[in-house]
C-alpha cells in the first residue's frame, strides 16, 4: 500500500507523534506540524503538536480535511536511548475526537523534531503520521496525502447520538443510590439515547430514565433488581485538601473493562469561572468516568464526576499545560433528585482508600448508551 510516510522516513518502524529532549534541552517549548492519513480512506489529517521538551509532555490537535471533526488529546513519552538522545524515542498518545471518535497511536522519534508512525481508531481504521517537517515540507505532504487517498471511500461517520442505535455504543459509570435499583450518573451520558442498559455482576439490566437535570448534569435511573448503595452526604462539610477517590469504566475500548479506582485531593470549592455547583478535584478522570461516584474517606458520595478541563484550549490560553485538573457536581445538586425511600444510611467511620475501595465496588457499574 503506497504511503507517503514510511516512503519519505523509511529507516523508521511503526509508531507515532512527538519527540522530545528529556536532559540538556535549552528550548523548553516548541510546536510541531503534524500530517496523517487514513489508509483505508479518503481522509487526511492535519495539526499540530505543543510539546514540552523538558517534561516530555505534548498537547496533540488534528483536524480531519474532509470530514470536519476535531481530534485533541496528549502524548507521553515512554523511553528515552539514554540521556538528551532524542532518535529511538518512544512514546503513545490517546486522542478523543469531536466525532466520538477514540484514537490510539504509538511514535518514535528519529531525531529532537522529527519521527512519523502508525494508530487506530475504536473501530480498526489504520492512520499514519508523521511529525517535524517545515512548513514547506508540510504542505507537500498534505498534497501527496490528497493524491494518495483521493480514490478511496470516504471516511464512515461517526456521531454517537445517531450511531450508537446503529453500530456501536456510549458509555459512561453510574453508581445505585437506592436498595430497589436506582443509580445516577451524568446527564451528558444518557442524553438523546435510545436504550440505557446497566452492566453489573456480568449480567445487562435494561434501565429506565426517572429524572433528568441536565442543567447540573446529573440523571436519575432504575433497573429492577435489589442493589447495594453508595450514601449520599451533603458537600457542604467539605474541605480543600481533604482526601476523595473516585471508581469508574474509563476508555473502555483501550483500557477494558475493569473497573478503575482513582485517588486524589478537593483542590477548589467551586469549578470554571468559580461556579458553585462544582468542586476542582485533581483525581486523574478519563472519558468514561462521567457519572461515577466522588467518595470521601468514609466511603460517602459528596459528589459525581464529570468534566476535564480542556487541556488544548488552556495551553492556547495561557502558555501551559493543566496538570489533573478536574470537576465532579457537588452532592447537594444530587440530592434533590434522589428518591425518597430505601437510601442508604450514611457512613460515620473514616476508612483507608482500599477499605472504602471494597465496600463501594459492587455499587458501581458501567453505563452503556445506544
Amino acid at each position: 500500500m503506497k504511503n507517503v510516510f514510511r516512503r519519505r522516513m523509511p529507516s523508521v518502524v511503526s509508531t507515532w507523534l512527538i519527540a522530545v529532549c528529556s536532559v540538556g534541552c535549552v528550548v523548553t517549548s516548541v510546536t510541531y506540524p503534524v500530517v496523517g492519513q487514513f489508509d483505508d480512506y479518503n481522509e487526511i489529517l492535519i495539526g499540530e503538536v505543543y510539546a514540552n521538551l523538558y517534561t516530555g509532555t505534548s498537547v496533540i490537535r488534528l483536524e480531519a480535511a474532509n470530514s470536519g471533526f476535531s481530534c485533541s488529546g496528549t502524548s507521553r513519552l515512554l523511553y528515552t536511548p539514554s540521556p538528551g538522545q532524542c532518535a529511538g524515542q518512544i512514546g503513545v498518545a490517546n486522542l478523543t475526537c469531536s466525532d466520538g471518535r477514540l484514537i490510539k497511536v504509538d511514535w518514535e522519534g528519529i531525531s529532537c523534531t522529527r519521527g512519523f508512525g502508525t494508530g487506530f481508531d475504536q473501530y480498526g481504521n489504520r492512520l499514519s503520521f508523521a511529525f517535524g517537517m517545515n512548513e514547506a515540507e508540510a504542505l507537500a505532504y498534505i498534497e501527496e496525502a490528497r493524491e494518495i487517498v483521493a480514490d478511496k471511500p470516504d471516511l464512515p461517520a461517526y456521531r454517537p447520538k445517531e450511531t450508537r442505535a446503529r453500530e456501536g455504543f456510549a458509555s459512561g459509570t453510574g453508581f445505585f443510590v437506592s436498595s430497589i435499583g436506582h443509580l445516577i450518573t451524568n446527564f451528558h451520558v444518557v442524553e438523546d439515547a435510545n436504550e440505557i442498559s446497566i452492566s453489573w455482576e456480568g449480567k445487562l439490566f435494561p434501565a429506565t430514565v426517572v429524572s433528568l437535570d441536565s442543567a447540573n448534569d446529573v440523571a436519575l435511573l432504575k433497573i429492577e433488581a435489589n442493589t447495594p448503595a453508595i450514601p449520599v452526604s451533603s458537600s457542604s462539610q467539605l474541605e480543600r485538601g481533604e482526601e476523595i477517590m473516585t471508581l469508574g469504566y474509563p476508555l473502555i475500548a483501550i483500557q477494558g473493562q475493569s473497573q478503575k479506582a482513582s485517588f486524589g485531593r478537593v483542590n477548589s470549592l467551586s469549578g470554571i469561572q468559580d461556579d458553585i455547583r462544582f468542586i476542582q478535584i485533581d483525581a486523574p478522570i478519563q472519558p468514561g468516568n462521567s457519572g461515577g461516584p466522588l467518595l470521601d474517606k468514609n466511603g460517602n458520595v459528596v459528589g459525581v464526576v464529570t468534566a476535564t478541563l480542556n487541556q488544548l484550549v488552556t495551553l492556547q490560553e495561557s502558555g501551559s499545560l493543566p496538570q489533573n485538573v478536574n470537576y465532579a457536581v457537588k452532592s447537594d445538586y444530587v440530592l434533590p433528585i434522589l428518591p425518597g425511600a430505601n437510601l442508604s444510611p450514611l457512613h460515620s467511620e473514616a476508612r483507608e482508600f482500599p477499605d472504602v475501595v471494597r465496600m463501594s465496588e459492587s455499587a458501581v457499574v458501567l453505563v452503556i448508551v445506544r
